[in-house]
């Protein structure tokens, strides 16, 4: 135990010792430099700090033009919700033609009845008048039935009039109460045709947006990768001799690759003290960041998952699989191959802060490291 403990502080003071020496041989190196590559070096800096301006520009602006997308898809939202109001309308409607078509055929088949009993009785009576029985040929009997009768029809026939003519208004009625739903149909049905243009417009918006937005977010990256590029020859001018960084993966292919420019924030196995150690590794990123392949493989899912958001899983051989959650936006489906480094998305790009991404390899259903070498070659 003591002499491990010797080890680890021998090992310490190494390490301080060769940053030390590398410090002060930079400095130098940075001293002895002559006034061409002190102006080349400055002219780097500038260049890299305005490349560093410009990408933070882009992804401002990128962040703006999402910020509009979720307004417009708010905008679909709403106008579903009111196409959904007006087809319960234009049901109603329907329902009550149905029911008002019914009334009307029911109503019709009465007043037919009506009309041919008025018909018969009408008939008779025309008849009546015209060929009045001559008094004298009469006998007292027809008489008194003939006066009998006129009687009754002129009793009768008010009556029947009045009925006629209510069945008529409502007859009436209900063909105005038809008019009146048909004309709201055809108006709530011109109302959906409008709601219809305008979803389509709004989609044909959020098409046109995204494309802005994967432009400014790709302009963005050229900007990051040309500044890292211009900090390397900063560096290599200065004569600092860059360290290998803990925790970005190797470039063979037994390794998977880091699927996102940022700081790891949570290693595999580490806990936060709020719970279970993490089964994966989870990455900070800029937000708009491109989030990448870190092997070649299949995608088997892609899409929301219950309460993750948006997944991806690939399916790298050898029941090796990877999950990665946290994209805001997946270009992949399920299905296609997809290479090493190939895009699958990109991060949420609503806030400033920096994203966070969750990377998990499993072999079956148990969480492997993803630093572990691997042996996919069986696929």
């Amino acid at each position: 135990m003591l002499a491990s403990s010797r080890h680890l502080l021998l090992s310490g003071l190494a390490v301080f010792a060769l940053l030390g020496a590398m410090q002060t041989d930079a400095q130098t190196r940075l001293k002895d430099l002559n006034a061409a590559d002190r102006a080349a070096l400055d002219n780097l800096s500038t260049q890299r700090r305005a490349e560093e301006r410009k990408s933070d520009t882009q992804r401002r602006n990128a962040r703006q033009i999402a910020q509009e997308i979720e307004a417009l898809r708010q905008q679909i939202i709403d106008i579903s919700k009111k196409q959904g109001t007006g087809e319960t309308r234009s049901a109603i409607f329907r329902a009550r033609l149905e029911t008002l078509n019914q009334q009307e055929i029911d109503i019709t088949r009465k007043l037919s009845i009506e009309r041919a009993k008025q018909a018969r009785l009408l008939s008779a009576l025309q008849i009546y008048s015209r060929n009045p029985p001559p008094a004298l040929f009469v006998t007292p009997r027809k008489a008194n039935d003939a006066v009998l009768a006129a009687i009754i029809m002129r009793a009768i026939t008010p009556e029947l009039q009045k009925r006629t003519n209510g069945l008529v208004k409502q007859n009436n009625d209900l063909v105005n109460l038809r008019r009146q739903a048909a004309a709201q149909n055809d108006a709530l049905f011109v109302s959906e045709s409008d709601i219809s243009d305008q979803r389509d417009e709004i989609e044909r918006l959020i098409s046109q947006k995204m494309g802005l937005e994967d432009q400014l977010l790709g302009q963005a990256d050229q900007m990051d990768a040309r500044a890292t590029e211009l900090k390397a020859k900063e560096a290599r001018l200065r004569g600092d001799i860059p360290l290998k960084m803990l925790g970005i993966a190797p470039t063979d292919n037994t390794h998977l690759m880091q699927p996102v420019v940022g700081d790891i924030t949570r290693a595999f196995a580490q806990a936060d003290g709020t719970g279970p150690s993490n089964r994966g590794t989870t990455y900070a990123a800029l937000p708009g960041a491109q989030v990448t392949s870190p092997a070649e493989g299949e995608v088997e899912f892609a899409g929301p998952l219950d309460s993750y958001g948006q997944v991806i899983i690939l399916n790298i051989g050898n029941n090796y699989r990877v999950v990665i959650t946290g994209i805001g936006r997946i270009y992949v489906d399920k299905g296609q191959t997809v290479g090493r480094q190939e895009p699958l998305g990109r991060m949420p790009n609503l806030s400033e802060k920096k994203t966070l991404l969750y990377m998990e390899l499993r072999r079956g259903e148990d969480p492997v490291n993803p630093a572990t070498q691997l042996q996919v070659s069986s696929r």
